[in-house]
C-alpha cells in the first residue's frame, strides 16, 4: 500500500472529519484488533504480539469485529480470520474498506489455504497483507510494525492534508477570493504540468505548491492586500516577504516537504529580478516556474482591488510581453498559450473573472 497525495480536494466535512480521526487517533501505543473464532489462536497471536508497544482487543465473530472496528479509538491495524463465525472476513474486511475512515488502515487476512483463488479473493476485498495459517511469530510482528509504519506516515499525511486545505481556504477568503478560485489555479497548474510532460506525482506535488502558493500572505495585514493605490516600499518589502513566510508555515509539514520549492520560489523571474533568493533561468524549480506563470494569467485575468480583470486575448498578449522581459521562460509561456489556454472552454476561463 503506497500512501500519496490525493489529486482530487476533499471538501470542508470531509477535511474536518479526517481531522477528528486523526486526533483520536493520536494515541502513543497502536490499538490492534484481532478477530478469530478460536479463543486458543486469539490468545497465541496477543501472546505473539507481546513484546511489541501495541494494545489489542479480539472478536469472536465478524459482528463483533465490526463493532469494535468502528469503536473509538480506532484499530491502527486489524489481523482477521477469513473464515470468522457469523460471516466471512473477507466481506468484513470488504466492508470496512468502503468506509473512509478505514481506507488507510491495514487489515492483515489469515487463511488456511495457499490456493491462489483465496489471495485473489483476499486482494479482491482490500487485504492490505495475507498470512497462512499456522502463522509464524516474526513474520506476523515484522508485517504488522511495517503495516503501522505505512499507517502512521498516511496520518501524517492527512494531516499535513488537512491543515494545507485549511490554510489555503484562510488565505483565500482574506485575499478577497474564493476556495473555488484557488483551485482555478491549481487546476491550470496541473494542466500546463501535463503539457509539458511531467508524470502524476509532479503534477499533484504542483497541485498542492498551487494551492499553497500564497500561504504566507495570512501574515500581511488586509489594509496592504486590499489597497488600491500602489503600495509604499514598506508595504512592497512586507509583500515580498510572504513566500518566506509560507516556507515556515508548510516545512514542519514532512508530507509537504517537496511542496516548499514552489511555495519559495513561485516569485522568482526567469531574468533574475524576481524575489526571495534572485534566482534566475533552470535554478528556479520547473513546478515554481509552472504554478508562477499560471498565477501572473490568473493574477491578469482577475479583478483585483486596484483594477478590474483584463480580456482574456489581452492577457495572453502581456504574457508574451512579459517574457520578452525576462519575467518568464518564453518556452514555458507559449506552451501554456498553444497546450492550456487554447483548449479551455470560454466558460472555464469566465469563472476566473467571477471569483467563481
Amino acid at each position: 500500500m503506497h500512501a500519496t497525495l490525493t489529486a482530487e480536494t476533499p471538501n470542508e466535512t470531509q477535511l474536518d472529519n479526517r481531522i477528528a480521526t486523526r486526533m483520536n487517533d493520536d494515541a502513543d501505543r497502536p490499538l490492534v484488533l484481532i478477530a478469530d473464532g478460536n479463543a486458543t489462536v486469539r490468545k497465541i497471536l496477543r501472546h505473539m504480539l507481546g513484546g511489541m508497544e501495541c494494545d489489542v482487543v479480539e472478536a469472536g465473530t465478524a459482528e463483533k469485529l465490526l463493532e469494535l472496528a468502528r469503536c473509538r479509538p480506532y484499530p491502527k491495524a486489524m489481523i482477521v480470520d477469513g473464515r470468522l463465525p457469523g460471516g466471512s472476513g473477507f466481506d468484513a474486511c470488504s466492508e470496512l474498506k468502503t468506509e473512509e475512515q478505514f481506507q488507510l488502515t491495514p487489515i492483515i487476512l489469515m487463511m488456511d489455504s495457499d490456493a491462489t483463488e483465496e489471495k485473489l479473493k483476499a486482494l479482491e476485498c482490500g487485504a492490505d497483507d495475507i498470512l497462512r495459517k499456522p502463522i509464524n511469530r516474526g513474520e506476523l510482528t515484522f508485517r504488522v510494525r511495517s503495516l503501522l509504519r505505512i499507517q502512521r506516515f498516511n496520518h501524517e499525511l492527512i494531516g499535513a492534508e488537512s491543515v494545507a486545505m485549511a490554510l489555503a481556504r484562510a488565505v483565500a477568503a482574506k485575499d478577497g477570493y474564493s476556495h473555488s478560485h484557488v483551485e482555478q489555479v491549481a487546476g491550470l497548474s496541473v494542466k500546463l504540468a501535463r503539457a509539458v510532460g511531467l508524470d502524476p506525482a509532479e503534477q499533484k506535488l504542483i497541485r498542492y505548491g498551487a494551492i499553497l502558493h500564497n500561504v504566507g500572505k495570512i501574515s500581511i495585514p488586509d489594509a496592504v492586500l486590499e489597497k488600491t493605490g500602489p503600495l509604499s516600499p514598506r508595504e512592497m518589502a512586507m509583500f515580498q516577504q510572504h513566500p518566506r513566510v509560507g516556507c515556515d508555515i508548510c516545512a514542519p509539514l514532512k508530507p509537504l516537504k517537496d511542496v516548499v520549492p514552489i511555495i519559495r520560489h513561485h516569485k522568482e523571474r526567469w531574468n533574475g529580478t524576481g524575489f526571495p533568493d534572485g534566482l534566475r533561468g533552470n535554478e528556479i524549480p520547473l513546478g515554481a516556474q509552472i504554478v508562477g506563470l499560471v498565477d501572473a494569467y490568473v493574477a491578469l485575468a482577475s479583478r483585483r482591488p486596484y483594477r478590474q480583470a483584463i480580456e482574456k486575448e489581452d492577457v495572453v498578449t502581456e504574457l508574451q510581453n512579459q517574457a520578452s522581459k525576462g519575467w518568464h521562460n518564453s518556452a514555458l509561456v507559449e506552451q501554456f498559450i498553444e497546450g492550456v489556454l487554447e483548449l479551455e472552454s470560454p466558460a472555464n476561463l469566465a469563472a476566473i473573472d467571477d471569483g467563481e
